[in-house]
């Protein structure tokens, strides 16, 4: 099997599958959009209950294109251990399946990160935010916090919602207060996605080229 040509064969769905699927929240968002100052007598317009059902739906798209992102990462990260190095040494399920990759990669193979054309902390970055995703334990809203784990090793991460970090900073500079340092929400936008496809497509093309060694 050839895990690279399989990859950016599932890579190009996922690409095709957001772009289209976003389309008809987009024409929603346009129609219900509606100028700030009619939201603001107190009440929840029908328009805006539109506008921010528009709005979940894109936030869940987003999310669920990142984890196929993720899941093909790491299904060719497994067809490359199992034909490169050994099946017996692709990792079983539990602890963490980018450092167990990591390692295998660093021991078993040629590959050293800084040769690699995509930092760890960006591919790091889809692991931890996909994560957060599946084990967001709130049942409310469409948008899951960064956990512990994600904020304590990227503050500033790729899919922070920098909209929402910029109006709280805005607000506590209002109040004379420092910006908040706690780990606010992640969402992927289209760029967001793009970027995740690239970065694992040229992550994957220096992985396939990598020599094992014992």
């Amino acid at each position: 099997m050839d895990a690279l040509h399989a990859l950016n064969g599932q890579l190009d769905f996922i690409r095709s599958f957001y772009l289209t699927a976003e389309s008809p929240f987009k024409v929603l968002l346009r129609k219900h959009n509606i100028p700030y100052h009619e939201t603001c007598d107190g009440e929840s317009p029908d328009d805006f209950d539109k506008w921010a059902a528009a709005r979940k739906g894109l936030e869940v798209l987003g999310q669920c294109s990142l984890s196929l992102v993720h899941k093909a990462l790491f299904g060719y990260l497994r067809a490359f251990v199992s034909d490169k190095i050994s099946p017996a040494d692709v990792p079983k399920q539990k602890g963490s399946p980018f450092l167990k990759y990591e390692g295998l990669l660093l021991e078993r193979t040629t590959f050293r990160w800084e040769d690699s054309p995509v930092t760890r902390d960006r591919i790091e970055q889809i692991n931890l935010c996909r994560d957060d995703f599946m084990h967001y334990l709130g049942i409310d809203g469409s948008q899951p916090i960064k956990s512990k784990l994600h904020f304590d090793k990227h503050p500033l991460s790729r899919f922070d919602d920098h909209l929402e970090r910029a109006i709280e900073t805005a607000m506590a500079q209002a109040k004379g207060e420092d910006p908040p340092n706690t780990p606010g929400s992640l969402t992927v936008d289209r760029h967001g996605l793009i970027s995740a496809i690239t970065d694992v497509i040229q992550f994957c093309v220096f992985v396939e080229a990598q020599k094992p060694q014992r």
